[in-house]
């Protein structure tokens, strides 16, 4: 069951290391709400966009980039703790957001939850069977 744990800590690590460059791109959405909101946009086009929508895709990039940044670092948190066999709690946590993200998330929380429920792993992390 360790081979299980360490191969559950690097894929913590490098999902998590994906989805924070995931949300990296969403910083994209940003730079497209600011030049649809630029006063050169404005005076180049004949028909400019509405106003609130340059705001509105800066203000959700920003949302959606911290979210998939809180995401990544909770993914690498895990991973970290699974390694030092600690924060199992937080390891499930994770495993149920990742979860959300079809397929490869819910691939991997399937196999945190099969693995971190095992009684082996279990006694590897100092609790009671």
């Amino acid at each position: 069951m360790k081979h299980h744990l360490s191969t559950l800590s690097v894929l913590h690590y490098v999902f998590g290391t994906l989805i924070c460059i995931g949300g990296l791109v969403m910083l994209s959405i940003v730079l497209v709400g600011g030049f649809l909101s630029s006063d050169w946009l404005a005076e180049q086009s004949n028909d400019p966009p509405p106003v609130w929508l340059g705001g509105f895709l800066q203000t959700l990039g920003w949302v959606l980039f911290i979210f998939m940044e809180i995401w990544g670092i909770l993914n690498i948190l895990s991973g970290y703790n699974i390694s030092v066999r600690r924060g199992r709690t937080l390891s499930f946590v994770t495993a149920a957001l990742n979860c959300l993200n079809v397929p490869f998330g819910l691939g991997l929380g399937i196999y945190s939850f099969i693995t971190l429920s095992d009684v082996q792993v279990r006694q590897e992390y100092g609790l009671p069977v």
